[in-house]
C-alpha cells in the first residue's frame, strides 16, 4: 500500500498539526528557561489527562513579561514576581492549581519549593476537585 491515503487523511493532519505544537511548546519553554523565569507547566498536560486538541497551560513568573508564546496551543498565565503573595492570599485558582499539581520546567528565580510550600498552608482543610476548591472533610 501506498503512503498516499496521507495526502487526505483527517488523523494524519490532525497528527502533523500535533507535532508542530509540541515542537513549537518545547521551542517556547526552552526560550522562556534561558530568561529569569521560573515556568510551571499546569492543567491537563501536567496531570496527564490531556487530549491531543488539548492546550498548555503554562504559569510563568518573571520580573519582565516574556513574548507571546507562538501558537494559541500555548495559554501563557504571566505573574509578576512581586505580585505572587498577593495572588495567594487572593486565592487565585491558576496561580494556586499551578503549584499544587504542576510540574516545574524551569526554576531560576529559585522560588519554586518556597511558594509551594505557601500554597499548600493557603489550601489546607479544602479539597481539590474537577471544577475547583471546596472545603474538605
Amino acid at each position: 500500500m501506498s503512503g498516499a491515503w496521507k495526502k487526505y487523511s483527517l488523523f494524519y493532519d490532525l497528527l502533523e498539526l500535533y507535532k508542530e505544537e509540541e515542537a513549537q511548546f518545547k521551542e517556547y519553554v526552552s526560550y522562556l528557561c534561558e530568561g529569569e523565569y521560573t515556568v510551571i507547566l499546569f492543567g491537563s498536560r501536567a496531570r496527564g489527562d490531556y487530549k491531543v486538541y488539548s492546550d498548555y497551560d503554562l504559569l510563568v513568573i518573571g520580573e519582565e513579561v516574556p513574548k507571546f508564546p507562538p501558537t494559541d496551543a500555548i495559554e501563557l498565565h504571566f505573574v509578576k514576581l512581586g505580585r505572587l503573595g498577593e495572588k495567594i492570599r487572593e486565592f487565585n485558582t491558576i496561580v494556586i492549581d499551578a503549584f499544587y499539581e504542576g510540574k516545574t520546567l524551569c526554576d531560576k528565580l529559585d522560588i519554586y519549593e518556597s511558594v509551594k510550600k505557601q500554597v499548600f498552608e493557603r489550601v489546607k482543610g479544602l479539597k481539590r476537585v474537577k471544577d475547583g476548591w471546596v472545603k474538605g472533610d
